[in-house]
């Protein structure tokens, strides 16, 4: 853990478990209470208890990581037609009132706490009661959720998700649309990055490669293009001239390991 520096995460699931989390933090940075309450180390996940409800175990995990200066991400999980209205506007006008309940509480017990703002609005299925990820639904409730986090000037979380049972066609393209809405979206933060399957109840190791290669693919995607004088490739274009190819070429052998 100590060669990443990606951000631990603790789960707000009662007191003693944010107090450990926090003090075992400390540890391992080797640094004083004092220095970790200005220098966030942690985050933790808040879900509201929809709708328009946050229990014990969450409101100990707002006063306890507020308290020491560590980041606390409020996400209400609104699903539309269960916990929410069935309309995705309406879905949204809960999501907003309940992540802004949870932030204004979190700077109740201290001023300047970090905070983000997570968007998990999705539907369910009319059928059977399950969470949909995945949907055009799914995707709107990302872009305007991360549109409402900008419009507060707070970091946006959100997820790569899918309700699919195995890895198939399904998985794949809820995925997609899952990823796509958190990168138009503009989030900051992404949960569940990699191998969910049946929304959640599972991770899949199949499915964890798949989504690692689509992040990847993203990624590059995402990537300005180099238009510096020697990417565009004015002299390979004259040594090869007409009806020749570019195998050979010195601009090609510099970089055919890593140009795709």
């Amino acid at each position: 853990a100590m060669l990443t520096d990606k951000v631990f995460h603790i789960y707000s699931l009662g007191k003693e478990r944010n107090v450990d989390g926090i003090e075992i933090t400390r540890i391992a940075r080797g640094i004083s209470r004092e220095q970790l309450m200005q220098e966030p180390s942690v985050f933790t996940i808040i879900n509201t208890n929809s709708p328009l409800k946050l229990d014990v175990p969450m409101m100990e995990g707002i006063i306890q990581m507020a308290s020491m200066g560590q980041a606390v991400i409020v996400t209400p999980f609104t699903l539309s037609g269960a916990m929410a209205p069935v309309t995705v506007a309406g879905a949204l006008v809960q999501q907003n009132a309940e992540a802004l309940s949870g932030i204004a509480f979190a700077q109740m017990v201290k001023k300047g706490a970090p905070v983000g703002y997570g968007g998990f609005t999705s539907n369910v299925d009319m059928k059977s009661g399950a969470p949909a990820f995945g949907t055009p639904e799914y995707m709107k409730a990302q872009l305007v959720g991360g549109q409402l986090a900008r419009r507060y000037n707070i970091p946006y979380r959100t997820s790569n998700t899918c309700a699919a049972n195995t890895v198939d066609a399904q998985a794949a393209y809820e995925s997609v649309f899952s990823l796509w809405g958190a990168i138009q979206g503009g989030g900051n933060l992404m949960m569940h990055g990699a191998g969910w399957l049946e929304g959640g109840l599972r991770c899949s190791y199949e499915k964890t490669i798949l989504d690692i290669d689509l992040l990847q693919m993203v990624a590059e995607f995402l990537t300005p293009l180099d238009l510096s004088e020697d990417a565009l490739g004015f002299d390979a274009i004259q040594s090869v001239g007409p009806g020749g190819h570019f195998f050979g070429t010195q601009h090609t052998q510099e970089r055919y390991k890593t140009a795709f």
